[in-house]
């Protein structure tokens, strides 16, 4: 693993997530969670449920991992979902050339030439690289011409003649292809909003930076479906868009390389920076997600992307970045993927994939959001590391939704006594449908440690006073302050 970045040692040492196939050498691009790891990213995914699915009355479903050919050539995925590909001419090493160059950027803490790369074309990239003498990365020989490579993982379904499928680099194609079923058979009005947690699958030149860049990744997914021709009615507007709120809320926005600056959904909206109201709606939800899983309004920002790194369906695109020990990231993106997903489709199956408004016969145009699961978790885990010197150790300081217990409970030591006490209190406790963690081995203090470590908010200790008045303490991670209190009473 990386070695700067912040929680390195916890991550490591508490295998929150670890490199898959490790008895067989590897296989960049792919990552295990451990049960810490795991727990927190279950975490993150049920706010994202609770703060977006369910607040907002949309509908969540599961499609397939695999899907046939027709489907991404309706999507213009086999078409156009590449990266830029440098092949080194010594050890036949493909290299994606935006990203050696983005890293020696970043060395040199050159931001200019990172925000002018985004417009580069192939030719002025291979310029960039023999200017800068930036050879292959595995055995530092000379690079070949850019091509672009298609980062899609192809496959068969069935023998003999048998189908070619794809696995699928977004979760959203499953959505827009049940979309009319979806919307009959749940007896929705536009607008509408359906979901989707998953899986997706993209064949990474070179994957690097842990969970930066993974060949196989979760996405939690959200199209907001809407008639463009209709005007957002007060009702919609009641419901959907908040509108007061999401049009004062300020959020931290970055346009042009510029720094981000403090700004409110409203003036984006007004100067044209985001295209419509559905838009704002979700660069509201997404910013009050933010918040519920920790990250401070100045932790994160929204960049508009340049046209020229505009996604083959989209129109317009925020994406939420965050800087990290890896530089900046992206985490997030909105896209006004406007009619192209169900124009695509019904052209290319011939079904019609319009549906009734009222009394008019639509197709709806989609507002995503789309937020990589994995980048997200390895940011927050950068971002919410205390470094104690006090204490003598590094902890996390997560929001206690997110944490991967909701409690750790000691006995004082080991002691029968004292143990059948600890169980009853953590019996207690799970019957609530509280998460605990429980351990009597190793001292108090380092069980203490190891508590914070992993981002636990309270522990509680059973000690030879819980005996005789059945009080136990409790220890607040971020003060390490303890306060008594009955343990019938937690």
């Amino acid at each position: 693993m990386d070695n700067d970045f912040r929680a390195d040692d916890i991550v490591k040492r508490r295998s929150i997530f670890y490199k898959a196939f490790g008895i067989y050498g590897e296989l960049a691009g792919f990552y295990d969670y451990g049960p810490i790891g795991l727990a927190i990213k279950r975490g993150i995914e049920g706010a994202w449920r609770e703060a977006i699915v369910s607040r907002h009355n949309f509908i969540e479903v599961e499609t397939t991992n695999i899907a046939p050919e027709q489907v991404f050539r309706a999507s213009g995925h086999l078409s156009t979902f590449t990266d830029p590909v440098a092949v080194c001419k010594t050890c036949g090493t493909a290299n994606r050339a935006d990203k050696l160059l983005e890293q020696f950027y970043h060395k040199k803490k050159d931001t200019k030439s990172i925000a002018a790369l985004r417009k580069m074309q192939k030719k002025d990239m291979e310029n960039e690289l023999s200017a800068n003498k930036i050879r292959c990365e595995r055995c530092g020989g000379e690079l070949g011409k850019i091509e672009d490579m298609n980062l899609m993982f192809k496959s068969s379904a069935g023998h003999g003649k048998a189908d070619t499928v794809y696995l699928r680099p977004e979760t959203a194609q499953g959505i827009f292809i049940d979309f009319k079923d979806l919307y009959r058979l749940n007896s929705l009005k536009l607008p509408c909003g359906i979901c989707q947690s998953g899986k997706a699958y993209r064949n990474e030149i070179s994957p690097r930076q842990q969970l930066v860049r993974m060949r196989e990744f979760t996405q939690l997914e959200t199209e907001l479906f809407y008639d463009p021709k209709a005007k957002v009615s007060e009702t919609a507007a009641a419901s959907y868009m908040a509108q007061r709120k999401v049009m004062s809320h300020k959020i931290m926005f970055a346009d042009g390389g510029k720094k981000p600056e403090s700004i409110t959904i409203g003036d984006l909206l007004k100067s044209g920076a985001i295209p419509n109201e559905y838009f704002a709606f979700l660069v509201f939800i997404d910013s009050e997600f933010m918040k519920t899983i920790g990250f401070d309004d100045k932790e994160y920002w929204f960049r508009r992307i340049e046209k020229e790194e505009l996604p083959h369906y989209s129109k317009c695109n925020l994406d939420v970045e965050i800087e990290t020990s890896y530089g900046t990231i992206e985490v997030t993106g909105i896209a006004d993927r406007g009619t192209h997903d169900l124009e695509s489709h019904a052209k290319e199956s011939g079904a019609d994939l319009s549906v009734m408004n009222g009394e008019a016969k639509v197709l709806p145009s989609v507002v995503e959001l789309s937020i990589g699961l994995d980048r997200l978790l390895l940011a927050l885990l950068d971002k919410k590391v205390v470094d104690d010197k006090e204490r003598g150790w590094k902890w996390l300081k997560l929001e206690q939704r997110i944490a991967p217990y909701d409690y750790s409970v000691f006995p004082l030591q080991k002691d029968d006594k004292l143990a059948a006490l600890a169980e009853k209190v953590l019996a207690r406790l799970r019957s609530a449908g509280l998460r605990c963690n429980y351990s009597e081995s190793a001292s108090i203090g380092k069980r203490y440690a190891k508590s914070d470590e992993i981002g636990v908010k309270h522990a509680i200790t059973v000690d030879y006073q819980s005996l005789e008045d059945g009080t136990v303490t409790i220890r607040d991670r971020d003060t390490a302050e303890q306060k008594r209190i009955k343990w019938d009473q937690i």
